[in-house]
């Protein structure tokens, strides 16, 4: 009787902290449906920076995924059939989320918002959930639950990145950096899997967004070389940055093609202008300053004086900063007084340092940083280091978990409670503005919307060079399809320009177009498809390739001899495209080796 009862009693026990675990799953569950219900109900915010653009790509992608197009690069079905180079460029992770969703919702899903707002909602819940898991291995799971859910409504995340931008690229670099830091965590611990781990997560977070990833990739680095000890630094620090390495391995099948091809395109485009982070400083100067507070003024006393359009875009950037930089300062403090054990409040001066260094990124003060390393300016807006801050408010609000209720933290208490509040009206303010069925939007913008989506025009940093970007002009473009219908081609007189012979489509896929081709005498084809630097024609039966060129309008033309015959029109893979599979293939190999590595390891748990 006394053995059985020891075992009923041990049972209990160990089931506990699963129990537990489950509720605390089912809460930040919970939490992210909460947080998310307008993206599930409306799908991608049609008002928000990036959300027309996610809805387009997530419904090409999805159409081309289903159809057979494992990785689709080139879209066939962008700017009104005459197709795009977008899946060379842009990140695939986000758009391989949406497809999970397409076969279900296709049919009331024409123009992709649906599965763009699943794929945004989706990131945002399960990065809830991974924060959870890291900062489970730092704190008690209590503790873990509360900073898992200021990490998951933090307002830069969720006001911002969800609804305010409808940046899903960026949003779901929130669900592989817990990972990684939880990985550098276990590497710490000497953990079978560590490694293993490490790779794999970075790997999808450089698949979600490139340039965030390589910014954040300091931090578990520095992370396990500020916490290793010494004897163990050198090897630790050194792994750590193996482990990323190989997970940036396992991506140079889209990383090559990303970094190389880019000639090929307008991508240069992407750091002038708007994109110049010169111009995207959370503040310029103090006239900028006393301008945006003369308006936060004027907003709450109902007389908001006029303001510069580029400044008010920078505005909810500098509150979700001021309000992040606000709790991590008084969290900080409170494990500081309380805190007695070395590990935590190591932990926590790590994270503030990476906080500090984060904001000091953002001002133009740290403008010689910018220009002492170059890649810095492929991040576009120092203000995407606002995610080191909502990694570090996270942690630090895990570690002061258990003082927040002690007596002497009250001041401290009260304050957070108070930056809570202003930071879930900013969420909730953020949703409310970024439909246009809850808010009035100048007329002029409705017609402008509805023609982005009409045309799917592609951004025009991603048209194919030398394409004509003015046509990126609706009236322009219009023209464009009503005198080269998209998907067809013609045949013309090499000597008088006179329309001679015809050409048959058979075939039209995203790299292949097949035609059959009746020419009386030599003549000049004209696909009526955008051209890309790599398309080339081959005749069936005959070896010989046909170059391609552009025309004036972008659109593909290719000199064909006299006959009947058919013609292939295809984009093989390039050297860059070749090289980066082959690279990623031997990355899996090691990478699988490490995991087995890891698995034979592992002790069983009868041992």
């Amino acid at each position: 009787m006394e053995t059985t009862a020891v075992v009923r009693s041990r049972s209990k026990a160990s089931n506990r902290p699963r129990h537990t675990t489950a509720i605390h799953i089912a809460l930040l569950l919970g939490l992210g449906l909460l947080a998310t219900w307008p993206l599930l109900l409306l799908g991608a915010p049609d008002l928000s920076h990036d959300g027309v653009d996610h809805a387009r790509w997530a419904k090409q992608f999805s159409v081309q995924f289903w159809q057979g197009d494992l990785y689709p690069r080139w879209f066939t079905n962008v700017s009104g059939g005459f197709g795009g180079p977008s899946g060379f460029f842009y990140p695939p992770l986000t758009n391989y989320a949406s497809a999970l969703f397409w076969p279900f919702v296709s049919a009331r899903d024409p123009h992709g918002w649906r599965v763009a707002g699943f794929a945004l909602a989706m990131a945002q819940i399960l990065s809830g959930i991974a924060a959870y898991w890291w900062l489970r291995s730092l704190t008690g799971s209590g503790a873990a639950l509360l900073g898992a859910a200021v990490y998951a409504v933090a307002p830069y995340h969720l006001a911002l990145d969800a609804y305010i931008r409808g940046a899903s690229a960026e949003a779901w670099v929130f669900v592989w950096f817990p990972l990684v830091l939880l990985s550098a965590e276990g590497m710490l611990r000497r953990g079978h899997w560590a490694f293993a781990a490490a790779a794999a997560s970075y790997a999808l977070a450089v698949l979600s967004h490139p340039t965030v990833s390589l910014c954040f990739a300091l931090v578990p680095i520095a992370y396990v070389f500020f916490l290793s000890e010494k004897q163990q630094r050198f090897r630790t620090t050194a792994t750590m940055g193996a482990a990323l390495l190989l997970g940036v391995g396992l991506n140079a099948q889209y990383l090559l093609p990303a970094i190389f091809d880019q000639h090929k395109a307008y991508l240069a485009w992407q750091t002038i202008g708007h994109g110049d982070y010169h111009s995207q400083w959370l503040w310029q100067d103090a006239h900028e300053l006393a301008e945006m507070a003369r308006y936060v003024y004027g907003k709450a006393t109902g007389a908001a004086p006029p303001i510069y359009w580029e400044t008010l875009l920078k505005l909810p950037f500098l509150l979700a900063t001021l309000v992040t930089s606000i709790a991590i300062a008084a969290l900080f403090l409170a494990v500081r007084w309380c805190e007695k054990t070395a590990r935590p409040r190591r932990i926590a001066m790590f994270y503030a340092i990476v906080a500090l260094v984060s904001v000091f990124l953002m001002t133009r003060f740290s403008l010689f940083l910018w220009q002492t390393a170059p890649f810095l300016k492929f991040l576009q807006f120092p203000f995407r280091m606002n995610v080191m801050l909502v990694l570090s408010v996270a942690v630090l609000a895990a570690l002061a978990a258990p003082y927040l209720w002690l007596t002497r933290a009250r001041t401290m208490t009260l304050l957070l409670c108070a930056v809570l509040l202003g930071s879930l009206a900013l969420d909730a303010t953020a949703a409310r503005q970024a439909f246009s069925i809850w808010r009035t939007i100048p007329p002029a913008r409705v017609p402008y919307l509805r023609q982005l989506v009409r045309t799917q025009i592609d951004y025009y940093t991603m048209w194919p060079r030398p394409g004509n970007v003015a046509l990126a002009d609706f009236a322009a473009f219009d023209v464009l399809v009503a005198t080269h219908p998209p998907q067809t081609g013609q045949l013309q007189s090499r000597s008088s320009g006179d329309a001679a012979g015809a050409v048959r489509v058979t075939s039209w896929q995203p790299r292949r177009v097949a035609l059959e081709i009746d020419a009386p005498r030599e003549s000049q084809l004209t696909l009526n498809h955008f051209y890309y630097a790599g398309w080339q024609g081959r005749i069936n039966g005959d070896g010989t390739v046909l170059p391609a060129r552009p025309s004036p309008d972008g659109l593909m033309q290719f000199d064909v001899p006299q006959g009947k015959y058919a013609m292939v029109v295809e984009l093989p893979k390039d050297r860059a495209e070749l090289t980066g599979t082959a690279i990623s293939l031997f990355s899996l190999g090691l990478f699988a080796t490490a995991a087995i590595w890891a698995g034979l390891g592992v002790k069983s748990p009868n041992s």
